[in-house]
C-alpha cells in the first residue's frame, strides 16, 4: 500500500483551542483555513494506462479519455496529482451516456483546489477521489449539471466485489452500475477543507466524505441533499436511500485480498465513539428552496460542531438527520416551512450535546410547525440554553431525550 507523508502548513492557518474540544469529545484540536496559502499542485494525467489525457488551453485543463465500464455508463480517470490555482478551470469532457465520471489521484500530494470544477458534455455525476486529502480554497467553485462527490476514500464499491481501487490496477470492464460503498483503508483517513462556494443544481446532490471535514465556505443543493461524514480509517461506508433519508451504513473493513471481513456491522455512533472523526461547520450548509420543498442534509461524525448555519428551508420545510456522540452547537439548524408546514430535525447522539444560547434550532410552518427530537439514550447529557420553535396555525413538536437533560 503507498505511504503518504503529511506536512504541518503554518502559514494561513490558526489553531482551534484543545480546551473548547475538550469539554465535549476529547483534547484533539485541528488546523482551520483562513485562506489558501498553498500552491496547487497541477493536473497531471498518471501513466497507468487508464488512457486519461489532459489538454491545457490556457488556463483550462480539458480532461478526457479513460477506462470504460462493461455497459459504458462509468468513466474512470487517473490522476497524479490534481489542483487547480485561481482563475484556472478543470473541464471534464462527457457524453450523454456517460452516467458518472470517477477521477482517482494516486500520488502522494493533496489536492488544493482554488479554481472551477466543470463538466462539459453530458449530465454524469461526478466523483473525485484522493486518499491524501482534499482542499478547496475561498475561489473553488463547481458548474456540473448533476451529483459531485469529494471523497478522501481508497475506493469505491459497485456490489459483490467489484471496487475502483486508488492504489494499484483495476478490472473497470467489471464496475458496472451505481457506485454505492466507499472504503477507507488507510489507519487515518485524510481531511477535507472546503473554503469556496460549492453548489450543484437543483434536485442534485452534494457529499463530503472525508476522516476530517471542516466548512467554513458555503456548501449549497437547493432541494437536494448534501452529506458531511467524517468516517475513521479502516471502515466501509455504504450509502444507501432508507424512506426520505440519506443513510450511511459502516460495513466491516476489507481483508487485502479486498474481501470484506465477516464481523458484525455496528451502528455509526457507536462505533465513531472510539475513533476520530470530526466535523466542524463555520460556514453555510443549505438545502434551501424558495419554490418547492427543501432539500435533506445528513451529517455524521464522532464530534460535529456547528459554528453557522444548516438549513433546509423552503415552501415546505426539508429535513436535517445527526448522528454524532457529541454535538457542540453555537449556530442554526432550521427546516422551516414558508407557506406549508415546517420540515424534520433530528439529532441521535450516544454522549453529549452541548448549546449555547445563539443556537437556535427551528422547524416553524405557516399552516404547521414540524417535529424537532434529540433523541440520546443511557450515559447521554443535554445542556442547552438555545432556543427550539416548532411555531405554525397548528404548533408541531418538540422532544428531548437523555439520561441527564440541564436546560439553562
Amino acid at each position: 500500500m503507498k505511504k503518504f507523508h503529511h506536512q504541518v502548513m503554518k502559514v494561513g492557518f490558526f489553531l482551534l483551542p484543545a480546551p473548547l474540544l475538550g469539554g465535549v469529545g476529547g483534547g484533539f484540536c485541528c488546523l482551520l483555513p483562513i485562506s489558501p496559502p498553498l500552491q496547487a499542485q497541477p493536473i497531471t494525467p498518471a501513466t497507468d494506462g487508464t488512457g486519461t489525457k489532459v489538454t491545457i488551453e490556457g488556463n483550462r485543463f480539458d480532461i478526457q479519455g479513460g477506462s470504460l465500464s462493461r455497459d459504458g455508463v462509468n468513466l474512470f480517470q487517473s490522476f497524479e496529482q490534481f489542483g487547480l490555482d485561481r482563475g484556472q478551470t478543470a473541464n471534464f469532457l462527457t457524453s450523454p451516456e456517460i452516467q458518472n465520471i470517477l477521477g482517482r489521484v494516486v500520488g502522494s500530494n493533496l489536492s488544493v483546489i482554488n479554481g472551477l470544477i466543470q463538466l462539459t458534455g453530458g449530465n454524469s455525476n461526478l466523483f473525485l477521489l484522493n486518499p491524501g486529502g482534499i482542499i478547496f480554497g475561498a475561489d473553488a467553485s463547481l458548474n456540473v449539471p448533476a451529483d459531485f462527490t469529494a471523497t478522501t476514500a481508497t475506493g469505491i464499491g459497485f456490489g459483490g466485489d467489484n471496487w475502483f481501487n486508488v492504489f494499484g490496477n483495476n478490472d473497470y470492464q467489471k464496475l458496472v452500475g451505481t457506485p454505492s460503498q466507499f472504503a477507507f483503508d488507510l489507519v487515518q483517513s485524510g481531511s477535507i477543507i472546503n473554503a469556496g462556494d460549492l453548489a450543484v443544481g437543483e434536485g442534485q446532490n452534494l457529499s463530503l466524505l472525508g476522516g476530517r471535514v471542516i466548512n467554513t465556505g458555503q456548501l449549497t443543493a437547493p432541494g437536494g441533499r448534501i452529506t458531511i461524514a467524517a468516517v475513521p480509517g479502516e471502515n466501509l461506508v455504504r450509502i444507501s436511500q432508507a424512506g426520505s433519508l440519506l443513510s450511511l451504513e459502516i460495513e466491516p473493513p476489507r481483508d487485502i485480498n479486498g474481501q470484506v471481513l465477516p464481523l458484525t456491522p455496528v451502528d455509526l455512533p457507536t462505533l465513531l465513539t472510539g475513533n476520530s472523526g470530526y466535523v466542524l461547520n463555520q460556514g453555510e450548509v443549505s438545502t434551501n428552496n424558495s419554490t418547492n420543498q427543501g432539500g435533506q442534509i445528513y451529517l455524521t461524525a464522532r464530534l460535529l460542531e456547528n459554528r453557522g448555519q444548516i438549513t433546509a428551508d423552503g415552501t415546505t420545510g426539508g429535513s436535517i438527520k445527526v448522528e454524532t456522540t457529541n454535538f457542540l452547537d453555537t449556530g442554526t439548524l432550521s427546516a422551516i416551512g414558508s407557506t406549508s408546514s415546517g420540515g424534520e430535525i433530528a439529532v441521535d447522539y450516544s454522549g453529549r450535546i452541548i448549546q449555547t444560547a445563539s443556537a437556535l434550532t427551528s422547524v416553524n410552518g405557516s399552516t404547521e410547525g414540524g417535529a424537532i427530537a434529540f433523541n440520546g439514550g443511557a450515559d447521554t447529557i443535554l445542556t442547552t440554553s438555545g432556543k427550539f420553535e416548532a411555531t405554525g396555525d397548528v404548533g408541531g413538536e418538540v422532544h428531548l431525550f437523555a439520561q441527564d437533560i440541564r436546560l439553562l
